[in-house]
């Protein structure tokens, strides 16, 4: 089943990526969209569409915590099927190296954005306000360079040179957390205690969205357990709806807003974090029932999309950095800001899509492939060929 189980999920991270890509145009741009600050605003709309529901199409946070549940989800799939540890194993052993390489070369990029003075974002930040600090100030050396790209970014929560990196850390320590929890725990009867213990503990963290993704993972296709799909069309329409209702819960004041009322600050839900990791949850709770929402995103310019997701999140910050903060500059004089913002957006796409095509044929496909090679094989054959097959069909996250 190409499609079914697999495309489609890669459809939703495709889509996740798009909207940070967004999100960060918005932010150089825009930043009055993510500020309490109304002296950063550009128009009337960037005071009012970030405290709607609308702010999903570019709430770059709740797509990192849709990362955070897919992952919880993905690399708990297989074994849930199939019971095999040795998947769990094999796991552990390839997923720094899964993550490292594709990231170190979005470094490299970012140094070679450095060392020929092609960084553009100080300038720019000049006209458009934004707040955020310029990444490429210090050029660094190689042993830095080393340093920060394979050892900070996924220990430190470091994100030198390249701003996107930040989830990294989270990504790999969060995988270790799904990983642990199969190896100990994946057949315990009563895992789903853990599961909820888990929950609880993290509660206010980015790894909230590892032990929710774990947990639908266990109930969507854990042969033990309820295979749940939801039939009724009206529930999956109120948990789409609360999904994006909480996923887009926003940067700015909520105070005023339909947001106003949920509670924010003590007991459980100590910040935003929380509610974007829950909607995220609903919504891939959603999709796993929703035929449509599977075909939607199963459709070939979502799959495409997916397939270059992990590439496209890397590469775009050093080309919004660059070329698109050089454009602007030059476009500053000749056309209306708005007419700049949209222009330089839409200019850039084809430029971010070739690099992250490229990186994508070039670096993250070819360490996907390496890295599938590394299995712990069973010592004698395997006597269900069907759970072989089924294996198979599930690209690596």
């Amino acid at each position: 089943m190409k499609g079914n189980k697999v495309t489609y999920l890669d459809g939703v991270r495709g889509a996740a990526a798009l909207a940070v890509v967004i999100a960060h145009y918005l932010q150089v741009f825009v930043p009055a969209v993510f500020e309490n600050r109304p002296e950063l605003s550009h128009f009337a709309w960037d005071r009012i569409v970030p405290k709607t529901p609308l702010n999903v199409l570019f709430n770059g946070n709740f797509a990192v915590c849709l990362f955070f549940v897919l992952s919880g989800y993905v690399l708990s799939y297989k074994f849930f099927r199939m019971k095999d540890r040795r998947i769990v194993m094999a796991g552990f052993v390839k997923r720094y190296f899964r993550l490292a390489v594709p990231a170190f070369v979005s470094v490299l990029l970012a140094y070679l954005v450095m060392v020929n003075g092609w960084g553009y974002y100080d300038k720019v930040r000049n006209l458009t306000m934004a707040t955020m600090p310029d990444p490429y100030m210090v050029i660094p050396g190689i042993p830095e360079l080393l340093k920060q790209g394979l050892y900070h970014t996924f220990f430190t929560y470091g994100m030198a040179y390249n701003p996107v990196l930040w989830t990294m850390t989270y990504e790999l320590f969060g995988s270790f957390i799904i990983f642990g929890m199969l190896l100990i725990a994946g057949t315990f009867r009563f895992r789903y205690l853990l599961y909820i213990a888990g929950i609880l503990w993290f509660h206010d963290s980015y790894y909230l969205g590892f032990w929710l993704g774990l947990l639908l993972s266990d109930l969507a296709n854990s042969r033990s357990g309820s295979r749940i799909r939801i039939h009724s069309k009206v529930l999956l329409a109120c948990l789409t709806a609360a999904g994006i209702y909480l996923g887009s819960y926003p940067y700015v004041d909520p105070a005023g807003t339909v947001y106003g009322w949920l509670p924010i600050g003590g007991g459980l839900l100590t910040n935003a974090i929380a509610y974007r990791t829950i909607g995220a949850f609903l919504l891939l709770a959603v999709m796993l029932s929703s035929r449509l929402g599977q075909k939607m995103f199963a459709s070939r310019p979502l799959e495409y999309l997916g397939r270059v997701s992990f590439s496209l999140y890397l590469v775009h910050f050093a080309v919004l950095c660059s070329f698109s903060s050089l454009l602007f500059l030059h476009l500053s004089d000749r056309l209306a800001y708005g007419w700049n913002v949209l222009l330089t957006t839409a200019v850039s796409m084809p430029l971010i899509f070739i690099l992250a095509h490229l990186m994508y044929i070039g670096v993250d496909g070819p360490i996907v492939r390496l890295l599938s090679r590394i299995n712990f094989r069973p010592s004698r054959p395997q006597v269900s060929g069907a759970r072989q097959a089924g294996s198979k069909s599930f690209r690596q996250s």
